[in-house]
């Protein structure tokens, strides 16, 4: 990558910071909105597949971006993202709630496949998987400053409605985005008169995506839902205690994100497709079955592995179509985890009182990543270092 590709990508992480951020929130914050609002596990289970709900927001914005570019849809999610995690201080009920982030959630959606998309776009082939961990780990880094925040909940006036007004910060630097960030040079020089709808040669490939992405994100939204819930709820840990897990842990899984990516540029998407989706069920298992003991190693192997497995899905699903149609598949891939991630919660909760717990219960969903690792190896293409033109061919 030269220069410009690098500033490219520091773009796009201001972008996204804090987005992961607005993302982690309720996550985090989860015990305290719990006892705050009056909601059980189960409930609250039930609350975070619901707000998934708003990601299928993304199915309008998709097309969005494939007419009017990627730049625009870009910028106006961040806006939008940062004014609605805000106002989710304003709730009064576990209804509410849902709404203001399954709002939210459309647009958290919206500014990371248009992200992706101009990564894919943009940077060569030889180094488009790096180019999207490296982002995406800054992007996960907005989810650290939420757990650093929570050892100081106690500090801010309203606790946890308090941290909803961090969401407000990207507005400060939206105007220095809209004067350097470019627009796609290959959809400024798409045809415009081609294909915009899915042709029947594209079809097998999308659904084959479609599943690895639901069975890749199933597990992977549940097991992470409770991380905190976990440690808090069940063992007693304080907020510092709970902080510590995932900003500490959690860093020493970061460079899981940059790793995904080179494996994925050196040794293919399959290959890497399969090390981290197995990889995140085996941390989750131990991270949910094993004891208190176990949670810091386990919390790290769970960050690791699922930014490898993040990196590949987004380096995958922006190279498995042509341009004209790139926006609107990388927003139905991104619904299909979305969906994903809604049965896993949904199946948590089902599953907690038949199993005695909502840890056994996440373990058992856990084995989706196999299944994920069978299906990514069997029927989507290798991509690796192809560009796009000859991936992704457009069709008249």
């Amino acid at each position: 990558m030269h220069d410009g590709h690098r500033t490219l990508l520091r773009l796009l992480s201001l972008a996204l910071l804090f987005e992961g951020y607005g993302r982690a929130f309720m996550v985090i914050t989860l015990p305290y909105i719990g006892s705050d609002l009056g909601a059980t596990s189960a409930q609250l289970s039930y609350a975070l597949a619901l707000v998934g709900v708003g990601s299928f927001g993304v199915l309008l914005l998709g097309p969005m971006a494939d007419r009017f570019g990627r730049r625009r849809l870009l910028l106006a999610s961040v806006t939008l993202l940062s004014v609605l995690g805000a106002s989710t201080a304003f709730t009064r009920s576990v209804v509410s709630l849902i709404a203001w982030q399954a709002t939210a959630r459309m647009f958290q959606e919206g500014a990371l496949f248009a992200a992706a998309v101009i990564i894919a776009e943009e940077v060569p082939a030889e180094s488009r998987g790096t180019a999207q961990g490296i982002v995406g780990m800054i992007n996960s880094m907005g989810a650290g400053l939420c757990a650093i925040l929570l050892a100081t909940i106690t500090l801010w006036p309203g606790g946890w409605r308090a941290l909803c007004l961090v969401s407000l910060v990207p507005l400060g630097f939206l105007p220095f985005l809209r004067r350097t960030l470019p627009e796609s040079r290959r959809w400024l020089d798409r045809e415009r008169g081609a294909h915009q709808f899915f042709p029947a040669v594209y079809r097998g490939r999308l659904l084959a995506a479609g599943v690895v992405t639901f069975m890749a994100m199933s597990y992977d939204i549940a097991g992470f839902a409770f991380s905190t819930y976990l440690p808090i709820h069940q063992y007693g840990w304080s907020p510092a205690a709970a902080s510590g897990l995932i900003v500490i842990a959690g860093g020493l899984g970061l460079p899981g994100w940059w790793l995904g990516g080179w494996l994925a540029d050196r040794r293919g998407r399959r290959t890497a497709a399969a090390v981290f989706f197995v990889g995140l069920t085996f941390a989750e298992l131990a991270f949910y079955l094993l004891g208190p003991g176990a949670l810091w190693p386990a919390f790290a192997a769970m960050v690791f592995c699922q930014g490898g497995k993040i990196t590949v899905l987004r380096s995958w699903a922006t190279e498995l179509f042509p341009t004209n149609f790139r926006g609107s598949a990388s927003a139905w891939l991104a619904s299909a985890g979305t969906l994903g991630g809604m049965a896993g919660l949904g199946l948590a909760g089902v599953l907690e009182p038949v199993l005695g717990g909502i840890a056994p219960a996440l373990a058992m969903i856990s084995a989706a990543g196999v299944i994920a690792a069978v299906v990514a190896l069997w029927c989507l293409p290798e991509t690796m270092g192809l560009e796009l033109e000859a991936s992704a061919p457009e069709i008249a």
